[in-house]
């Protein structure tokens, strides 16, 4: 069998057994030379013991069995060394090139292999059984006095025809099985784990000369230059892709440990789960695995704890009594994912919000304001906990904040879905590595900013005379239209204080950077992208890196310093409330007349597209279709702690009421006096500008709309009972 198609686990298994029986082997021949015999056994013991356990891991019958009989015997020999004569110490020697010639085997077949040492499997037996017999017939100064073809029991000897000696030094190339090993160990060899980062941050250097060097060579534009540069270029690349290669992990390193820490917390928890890995084989760099380890624990310790049900409550909603817990890995573009899933209790959004609401971490304005989503996402907060005492498992209030952090402290983002009833989902997307990362380099007020790739979804040009038809202020926001959607935009130069915002009438151009986090997207205003570059991260230091907003720094092909945008502290700093991307906002727009008025495109259901005047909208919010509760026939919301009526568009004008079974609901709140109804809608599709209002249809971008006025059919469903305000 190829190295390469050899296991990661059992190749370690077997370099590692390898070298542990050549140390045995010269501590064996040592004993010729006066060694403790006493500290010898216990070590040959102890590598004898550490194969057996690994061979139940692997299936590895054979080679148990034999390193099983050699124990045997060492177990004797260690409680009585003074037995341990010339015929013994062969023998040993014996064994080892026995589980060598298992060992070889395994590595050529990656099995356990036909072949079988019952010759030297017996006679480990019959030496045992002498020994333990016949433990006081030698004094333990007396050297052994039989010979070493001695008979040690009736009709058995020690040495047989079929178990070979150990070949002299010439003839070890010729020998396969210990050729085999010999190759094996050339293949691998232990490396300081600080040398190794000391080897990438050199490589790190190299890249930045590199990048110097190119940019020279651009410059002086000399044919002869050239062609060594992109040599180096080549090579530097090369390199570098081939060491940090050896930073690299493979997920089943973490994912190992996994199934023990479930279990035990099931057992103290007395619940029944089932814990499913997938992805061991997906690799990540060294630092950023050490990263991740406790942030993944704590949520399979959520997940156990919290979301994971009895086996009484899970029998009572028609679950399987065992629950499940799904832990995955892949690679997707240059990140790796990792999807925590569980089929628990999922969580509840109200529950969240009224515990954080008594623990203090939110105001009952800003909860009443929240949609489901954002209630969910409560449990990130610094001292939420839902238990309700301090275990050990829970109750601390340190928890998913910290998981949080730990995350975007490595580029990495996390995002939570959640259905009450049936689960939760956390996906966490982790960059390969940290050290050299492929960025955008943006050009912002004549400075240049490294964005890291890892979070650009696309870039968006512009012209000025698209301007008015893609860009819209909705209160102090502005948005961007895009597939069909709103995605808010944020000016990076006045958000970093280089400029004051410029008026969008005043560009010629306008470059936007969609960025993502945790799933969402919000735009970036820039003034140019100059390249991409590979790029060597340096950490920040003090109040830099307080600031929030820069993940790092590099230093650019010219020596100039660059610093790292985060995309995370971007949104925190631009107050971006990224829930509100699908959801949006529609407040403080002026009441103003004008000859064109503003108004919100959305689809109504079956009454079709509707055109409402975005000032008659004070918000537009979200609910889980399973949130919706009914009085006497008629569906009620709960919103800002008061019961309110759902109404349809299509109830409005005298048809049927038309609510999804399932997924989200929409609805507008309207901005005057009316506080017990809201309106429910399917999606929002654009915001634009229409001529005066008036009831009845238009025509907007080939589309027949109607036109509503949520003021005037409200009044006509109360009677007549409305206040303008």
């Amino acid at each position: 069998m190829s190295r390469d198609e050899l296991g990661g686990e059992l190749r370690e298994f077997l370099i590692e057994s390898f070298e542990n029986l050549d140390r045995t082997e010269n501590d064996l021949v040592g004993l010729d030379l006066g060694a403790d015999n006493h500290e010898v056994l216990a070590a040959t013991f102890r590598t004898l013991h550490s194969i057996k356990g690994a061979c139940g891991f692997f299936d590895l019958e054979h080679l148990s069995q034999l390193a099983h009989e050699g124990e045997s015997l060492l177990a004797v020999l260690r409680d009585a060394p003074q037995l341990l004569g010339d015929s013994e110490t062969q023998l040993l020697l014996d064994l080892i090139d026995g589980l060598r010639r298992y060992l070889a085997q395994v590595e050529l077949t990656g099995g356990d292999g036909d072949e079988e040492e019952n010759d030297l499997c017996e006679a480990l037996q019959a030496t045992r059984s002498y020994l333990e017999g016949g433990s006081d017939a030698r004094s333990p100064m007396e050297p052994s006095s039989r010979p070493s073809e001695v008979q040690l029991a009736p009709n058995i000897v020690v040495f047989t025809p079929t178990v070979e000696p150990t070949p002299p030094l010439e003839t070890l190339e010729s020998s396969a099985p210990i050729s085999s090993h010999a190759n094996l160990l050339d293949q691998a060899i232990r490396v300081d784990v600080e040398l190794l980062d000391r080897l990438v941050n050199l490589v790190g250097e190299l890249v930045l000369v590199r990048n110097r060097t190119l940019q020279i060579d651009g410059a002086l534009q000399d044919a002869d230059l050239s062609a060594t540069v992109q040599r180096l270029n080549l090579i530097t690349t090369e390199l570098q892709e081939q060491v940090m290669q050896t930073r690299m992990q493979p997920m089943e390193s973490l994912f190992v440990k996994l199934p023990r820490l479930v279990r035990d917390l099931a057992r103290s928890l007395h619940k029944q789960v089932r814990l499913v890995t997938t992805g061991g084989d997906t690799e990540l760099d060294r630092g950023i695995l050490e990263a991740i380890r406790d942030p993944l624990v704590h949520l399979l310790r959520n997940s156990v704890d919290h979301g994971i049900e009895s086996s009484e409550n899970r029998a009572l909603a028609g679950k399987d009594a065992t629950g499940y817990i799904g832990v995955a890995a892949r690679h997707e573009g240059g990140s790796v994912i990792i999807t925590i899933t569980d089929d628990g209790a999922g969580i509840d959004p109200s529950a969240v919000g009224e515990r954080a609401l008594r623990l203090g971490l939110v105001s009952a304005e800003a909860l009443s304001s929240m949609s489901d989503r954002e209630r969910s996402e409560l449990i990130f907060l610094p001292g939420f906990s839902t238990s309700e005492e301090v275990t050990n498992v829970s109750g601390r209030g340190v928890g998913m904040d910290v998981v949080r952090n730990n995350v975007e402290q490595v580029s990495g983002t996390i995002e939570l879905n959640s259905v009450p009833g049936e689960g939760t989902t956390v996906v966490l997307r982790i960059p390969l590595t940290l050290a050299i990362i492929p960025s955008l380099m943006l050009l912002v007020a004549n400075q240049r900013f490294a964005l890291p790739q890892l979070s650009v979804v696309e870039l968006l040009r512009l012209e000025r005379e698209s301007m008015a038809d893609e860009l819209a202020f909705v209160g102090e926001t502005l948005f961007l239209r895009r597939n069909g959607q709103l995605l808010p935009v944020v000016d990076l130069a006045s958000l970093l204080g280089l400029r004051e915002a410029i008026p969008n009438y005043a560009l010629q151009l306008i470059t936007i950077v969609v960025v993502q986090l945790s799933g969402r997207e919000f735009g970036l205003i820039v003034d140019r992208v100059v390249d991409t570059q590979e790029i060597v991260v340096k950490p920040l230091d003090g109040f830099i890196g307080a600031i929030g907003i820069y993940a790092g720094a590099t230093i650019l092909g010219n020596g100039d310093v660059a610093m790292i945008l985060d995309v995370a502290g971007i949104a925190s700093r631009a107050a971006l409330s990224l829930e509100e991307v699908a959801v949006t906002v529609l407040s403080g727009v002026a009441d103003e007349v004008i000859e064109e008025e503003l108004v919100l495109l959305v689809d109504a259901g079956i009454a079709g597209l509707i055109a409402v005047p975005v000032y008659e909208i004070e918000r537009i919010e979200e609910i889980d279709s399973y949130a919706l509760e009914y009085l006497d026939d008629q569906p009620v919301v709960q919103y800002r702690d008061t019961v309110v009526k759902l109404l349809t568009v299509s109830e409005l004008f005298g048809g049927t009421r038309d609510l999804p079974d399932s997924g989200p609901i929409r609805f507008l709140v309207p901005s005057f006096g009316v506080s017990d109804r809201v309106v429910a809608i399917r999606e929002i599709v654009d915001i634009t500008t229409i001529a005066s209002m008036t009831q009845g249809s238009t025509i907007i971008a080939g589309r027949i709309v109607r036109s509503v006025s949520l003021a005037e059919v409200l009044m006509t469903e109360l009677g007549g009972r409305h206040e303008r305000v």
